[in-house]
């Protein structure tokens, strides 16, 4: 069988079988960095004890642990290639979320999410600068846009570990709920962004639509049940706006109708 009216011959097969080898290399060579600094931390002990301090540092506080978890992925992320981010920040990072009780799966989707958006964040955007290389654009100014662009990698970690429903853990009831209502504010806090929501929306509604998708994205399991109500009130204001906006896109559009008639 080939790909349409083609075939590989023998030596394309080489050549591939070449490459993939030549690419495993580096991946094999990462990974053998990253196993020597896991080497090295398990016979400090370091490891531990930067779990240790994480815990203590948070002082009972999961966001606060989680802030600052963030932070130290972000900053031991900056440079580094996919793979070995990986491998440091689940030895240092993930154990100290799991200790506080923290899914797994969430804590390493927390600790790889953020270790790869080091890749965007400023001071070293290294993504962001290639990017802006090729555009022959500003680097920073780049990499401040590209963030713009993926907030919600920054912010769609938390939401992992407070609502585990966004992993399928959970009723199926709760797993839609979360789903709906982080799309939806995602969705609203996009449109506040970028200032449009069938048509260009000024300062104040620009407000509201972002705060509507803050109470959206507000986890069911935060603040005793209240949160629930939030969620709704979220709903309820980006509908209403929602709605007025496409009134306001279908008179703008039938008056520029009727003008060219």
């Amino acid at each position: 069988m080939g790909y349409g009216s083609t075939r590989m011959s023998v030596a394309d097969l080489w050549e591939a079988a070449v490459e993939s080898g030549q690419s495993i290399i580096d991946i094999v060579m990462i990974s053998a960095a990253a196993g020597f600094i896991i080497g090295v931390l398990n016979v400090t002990g370091l490891g531990f004890a930067v779990t240790f301090a994480l815990v203590d540092l948070g002082q009972g506080s999961l966001l606060l642990l989680l802030l600052i978890a963030a932070a130290v992925c972000l900053v031991l992320g900056m440079g580094m290639p996919t793979v070995g981010v990986y491998l440091l920040l689940a030895v240092l990072i993930a154990p100290s979320l799991i200790e506080t009780g923290v899914e797994p799966i969430a804590a390493h989707l927390f600790i790889f999410y953020l270790g790869m958006m080091s890749m965007v964040t400023p001071p070293i955007g290294i993504g962001a600068f290639f990017a802006a290389s090729i555009a022959k654009a500003p680097p920073m100014a780049t990499s401040f846009e590209a963030m713009r662009f993926g907030w919600t990698a920054y912010i769609v970690p938390f939401l992992f570990v407070f609502s585990p429903a966004l992993l399928l853990i959970g009723d199926p009831l709760e797993i839609v709920l979360a789903v709906v209502t982080a799309i939806l504010g995602v969705y609203a806090i996009s449109s506040a962004f970028v200032g449009w929501l069938h048509g260009p929306v000024g300062p104040l509604r620009r407000a509201l639509i972002g705060g509507a998708g803050v109470a959206l994205l507000l986890p069911p399991d935060m603040l005793e049940g209240a949160a629930l109500w939030i969620n709704g009130a979220g709903m309820v204001c980006l509908a209403v706006l929602w709605l007025s906006g496409r009134s306001r896109a279908t008179d703008t559009q039938l008056m520029a109708a009727g003008v060219k008639n």
